[in-house]
């Protein structure tokens, strides 16, 4: 029944398909241009973006879903493509087409990471259901696609880890983070009283609820996350080198941002 889980067989294969796609892509990559690098990578993003309406259509007429979620009635403005993750599935695009080096930064650092987490610890309608039922197929193929555009931006050449990006990206997050926050005031005044996109007003997530008791106050609490930010990029940064020297040592040649 291709019952899914984390860490379950199924959840596996599915994470080595994800792997196994992102290196074909990289590989794809080195006979294409920047231009049809380019294409492939916004058509992924296209492609993830109409997935995750059709998946977000499926779970507005699932009762089940409201069921399992204790909500009263599915809320489109509750399922908007704003959070950490699957807002990257427009960022991306965005940051091929201008060439913007904080913005296709922040897509590599945290769309893999957003919706790898997303995958690991998923909200009760996703786990332990088949895989093929419509509501929990949409949610893992949208997120493992997500994880293979994150990953494309390096694999396809458009972007290499730097520590000089890192304020870029800080700044990016701290922006689009406001922005969320503002998005989830007005919401919560207006249309639907649960928004929280890039969880601001708090989530039942360790770190996060560990924070929220520290500091009690929306958005503001989520700042700390920036030393969290670095931390991780550093040692994405360390990976990445390491990977570059073992390369030269075989003789390889380094990759090079398509002129980003």
């Amino acid at each position: 029944m291709l019952i899914i889980k984390p860490f379950n067989g199924v959840f596996w294969c599915l994470l080595a398909l994800v792997a196994a796609a992102v290196l074909l892509i990289g590989r794809a990559g080195r006979g294409m241009t920047e231009r049809r690098r380019a294409r492939l990578l916004i058509a992924l993003c296209a492609c993830n973006i109409v997935i995750f309406f059709v998946y977000k259509g499926f779970l507005s007429v699932d009762r089940e879903f409201v069921e399992i979620s204790g909500i009263d009635r599915f809320n489109w403005f509750n399922e908007l493509p704003l959070q950490l993750c699957n807002i990257n599935m427009f960022l991306i695009p965005l940051g091929v087409l201008w060439k913007k080096r904080p913005v296709l930064g922040f897509s590599f650092f945290i769309a893999p990471l957003g919706a790898l987490m997303a995958l690991v610890f998923p909200e009760q309608p996703f786990c332990g259901y088949s895989l093929l039922t419509p509501r929990v197929l949409g949610f893992y193929l949208t997120h493992a696609l997500l994880i293979v555009c994150g990953l494309s931006v390096l694999a396809l050449g458009f972007y290499r880890p730097n520590p000089k990006d890192y304020p870029g990206i800080v700044s990016t997050f701290l922006i689009l983070g406001l922005l969320a926050h503002g998005v989830n005031t007005l919401m919560r005044a207006a249309v639907c009283p649960h928004a929280n996109y890039f969880f601001t007003y708090g989530a039942d997530i360790s770190i996060l609820n560990i924070l929220w008791r520290m500091i009690p106050v929306p958005f503001v609490y989520e700042l700390p996350l920036v030393l969290v930010l670095i931390a991780y990029m550093a040692l994405v940064n360390l990976c990445c080198s390491a990977m570059d020297r073992i390369r030269l040592m075989h003789g390889e040649e380094e990759p090079e941002s398509a002129g980003i």
